[in-house]
């Protein structure tokens, strides 16, 4: 635990602009995954993964991407991933673009909340011709992050945001109805009282506040939120957060009185959370 010199939003620009570098140039990770169905499953990711984890060796005669990852491979489909292993099956399927010709996948879009058992088809083929036949290996890459094969759920994004920013040494996959037990156990309890690198719990989800702004009323505070939700890694500006007289399980719940721009995905009543010794 420890002082904090980068701030989330530095993360987002981080991994969207201009995003991951691979090889010589760089791929915006600007999707959300999420294996939870109702979240819009990752049967793209599943896919892919599933498909191609020992089925070829790089180079030909090389470790296959089971050999090089492990279980990184599995982080990596439910929306966990590190980014440096993400970056590593980036360069693999760059430099073995002709056995990606064997590799079948199905592309889906995001499944419905209101019919999550069912899967939405996009369409099947070959790794490299849905994706690298007759482009560039970054207009290929990104093509296969908008399809959802890549991308970041809640807890991969803050999880990430900790390692990069030098608090965690590796990624530590806690859900996020634990986090105010496991990662950020001081209670907020005013909307003054909310720091910089407070964490906004939801049972299914997690958001960091970046930046304070200012006190919209004696119990509503101003701030910058950073997340990763529909739409992927963001930062929603200008949110207004307002303390309620409700608790749950002991904790303050405040309410979003205002999204932001963009408008923050996830508004219900949320608790207020503090990582002891994370401070900017």
């Amino acid at each position: 635990m420890a002082e904090i010199f980068d701030l989330p939003y530095e993360f987002v620009d981080h991994l969207i602009k201009p995003g991951l570098a691979c090889e010589h140039f760089h791929v915006p990770l600007d999707a959300y995954l999420s294996r939870t169905a109702k979240n819009g499953g990752a049967d793209s990711a599943t896919s892919l993964i599933g498909n191609i984890r020992s089925k070829i060796k790089d180079g030909g005669h090389g470790q296959t991407l089971q050999q090089m990852y492990g279980s990184g491979l599995d982080r990596m489909w439910r929306g966990c991933g590190d980014i440096d292993v993400i970056r590593g099956v980036w360069a693999f399927l760059c430099r073995n673009k002709e056995q990606l010709k064997t590799v079948k996948v199905t592309a889906y879009a995001r499944r419905d909340r209101d019919e999550p058992d069912d899967k939405n088809k996009l369409y099947s083929g070959n790794v490299y011709d849905l994706y690298f036949k007759g482009r560039s290996d970054k207009a290929a890459l990104k093509k296969m992050v908008d399809d959802r094969f890549f991308g970041l759920d809640c807890i991969g994004f803050l999880g990430n945001y900790f390692v990069w920013a030098g608090e965690w040494a590796d990624y530590s996959g806690v859900q996020p109805r634990n986090w105010p037990e496991k990662v950020c156990k001081q209670k907020v309890e005013r909307a003054s009282d909310i720091k910089q690198l407070d964490i906004l719990c939801w049972r299914g989800h997690v958001a960091i506040v970046d930046w304070i702004w200012h006190m919209a009323s004696d119990k509503s505070v101003c701030v910058d939120i950073c997340q990763s939700s529909s739409g992927g890694p963001q930062c929603n500006s200008r949110v207004v957060i307002e303390e309620t007289g409700i608790r749950v399980a002991g904790r303050r719940q405040f309410k979003i009185k205002h999204r932001g721009n963009p408008a923050m995905p996830v508004h219900d009543y949320c608790s207020i959370m503090r990582r002891a010794g994370f401070f900017y």
